[in-house]
């Protein structure tokens, strides 16, 4: 016989929820005042780290109320910085407040959108449909699944092209595998191209060996002449060429690829276009970039990130299929105790991915895009652009400053050069102390990247509070720190 136990935790977990969720939105309010007004850098002392390595589980569970102390005292004071308006490191930003509350909701209801009949697999066509609008990607026919972040999008797309490129030629990928002598794939890409692209090369089996990275332009573009002279090339070797990945807004320096010109030869040569806009591509919301992004609707496919520019809270990438059906050849796998019911009106997501159950993304993404509009949006990312030119033009007119690359979208590469120079290395060990002393004052977050081999700061200006002040902020800030470390 079973022993008789007093009420389960979560049960009065769940039947006292209205006091703690009270105590959780107090600490979030309190959280979000200390992100904004706080110092930003705040490396973790060793001796937390090592508390919090080292945690042993409790033999008797813990009360609420002492799991929130634990995450009020242990965790939330030592967050990334990237939720602060001057923090300008990466690409990551603050979550939308509205964002982060739905998110409570999904996760009490506790549904993931891989299918079924209930309301977020509906409520996620719309969020799909949306992502198009506001990148304008064709929507008719077309489907959207909600990933991670772009890395899984792109990786989702590049094998449904693989699968895609062996179908045409005759043979199932699926049946298979890489294991039966066929002619090796090849994936181009800009020497821009992000690193999960590189990635994805290594875990689809194609190998680094066969991924093409190719030169750029002086403003850091695709060379559309090099794509082309790399396919020939590459059909007379015997090879295989399967698919472009072009950047509409590099993580490095903001670059959008020449689209068109490369959709043109993407239908002249039969590949797939990929289109990477995990960070930029919303960027032809922006009047000063629309025409910049023509042929991006040409696409068979395109990665964006709601949890970039749009705000969205961790995690959400999206990847908008032009041709839906060819995802669902490359991963359609359905069990007898998952077929749809007759009369379910949308696609069930998990049939054109890898995931079978994952989590809601779809509730904090539609909320955050519905709470801008199409015109707070358009807003925002016009704002950040112009941010970032303002930015540029103050580094162009500083003796002690320079640009390493073209401003583009929201993105600054720049560089301090004090009087009397010094060769590379010794700008490259400048700037890079630099970033760090910066980060060190608390007042911005900074990091350096390498821009063509040389070391450089490099601004991205993507939270919805970012303003005139933090511009002109930055550029006094980073001078006061230059002038310090090279009197």
């Amino acid at each position: 016989m079973l022993k008789q136990h007093a009420v389960h935790p979560f049960v009065r977990d769940r039947d006292a929820y209205g006091d703690t969720g009270h105590k959780v939105v107090n600490m979030i309010e309190a959280y979000f005042a200390d992100v904004r007004d706080g110092t930003l850098d705040r490396p973790v002392p060793q001796a937390q780290r090592d508390k919090l390595m080292n945690l042993p589980i409790p033999e008797e569970g813990l009360e609420a109320e002492d799991i929130l102390s634990f995450l009020q005292t242990d965790i939330m004071p030592w967050p990334l910085a990237t939720a602060s308006p001057r923090s300008y490191a990466w690409i990551n930003t603050g979550p939308s407040p509205i964002g982060v509350a739905v998110d409570h909701i999904s996760n009490a209801m506790n549904t993931g959108v891989d299918g079924y009949d209930h309301s977020s697999v509906f409520l996620n066509i719309s969020v799909g449909r949306w992502l198009m609008e506001l990148t304008g990607f064709p929507s008719e026919e077309s489907f959207a699944v909600l990933f991670s972040g772009g890395s899984a999008a792109s990786l989702n797309a590049l094998t449904a092209a693989r699968h895609h490129a062996a179908k045409q030629d005759g043979w199932n990928m699926r049946e298979e595998g890489l294991q039966n002598g066929h002619p090796p794939f090849v994936i181009y890409a800009s020497a821009e191209a992000h690193s999960s692209i590189q990635k994805c090369a290594e875990q689809l089996g194609i190998g680094r060996r066969f991924m093409r990275k190719l030169p750029s332009d002086d403003d850091f573009r695709m060379d559309v002449a090099a794509l082309e002279t790399a396919i020939r090339a590459d059909r007379e070797q015997g090879l295989r060429p399967m698919a472009v990945a072009a950047a509409a807004g590099s993580t490095n320096v903001g670059v959008i690829d020449p689209l068109d010109a490369i959709a043109d030869v993407c239908v002249r040569e039969d590949l797939w276009l990929h289109v990477d806009g995990a960070y930029g591509g919303f960027g032809g919301l922006d009047p000063a970039y629309t025409d910049a992004y023509r042929g991006m609707e040409r696409a068979d496919t395109l990665t964006v990130d709601p949890h970039k520019w749009p705000q969205v809270p961790l995690d959400c990438g999206a990847l908008l299929m032009r041709h839906p059906e060819r995802h669902y050849d490359a991963y359609s796998l359905t069990p007898d105790y998952l077929v749809a019911p007759d009369g379910n009106t949308a696609r069930w997501t998990y049939e054109y991915m890898f995931q079978l159950t994952y989590a809601n993304r779809s509730l904090k993404t539609w909320a955050t895009i519905a709470r801008l509009g199409r015109q707070g949006m358009a807003e925002l990312v016009t704002r950040c652009n112009a941010l970032a030119s303002i930015l540029g033009d103050l580094v162009e007119k500083a003796p002690d400053f320079e640009l390493l690359a073209p401003v583009s979208l929201s993105v600054v590469n720049f560089r301090y050069v004090p009087k009397g120079g010094m060769d590379n290395a010794g700008f490259d060990a400048l700037n890079a102390a630099i970033a760090n002393a910066m980060t060190r004052t608390g007042e911005v977050h900074m990091e350096t990247t390498k821009v063509r081999g040389r070391v450089s700061l490099r601004a991205c200006i993507l939270h919805y509070e970012n303003s005139h002040d933090d511009v002109v902020h930055l550029i006094e800030l980073a001078r006061r720190c230059g002038e310090e470390l090279s009197g």
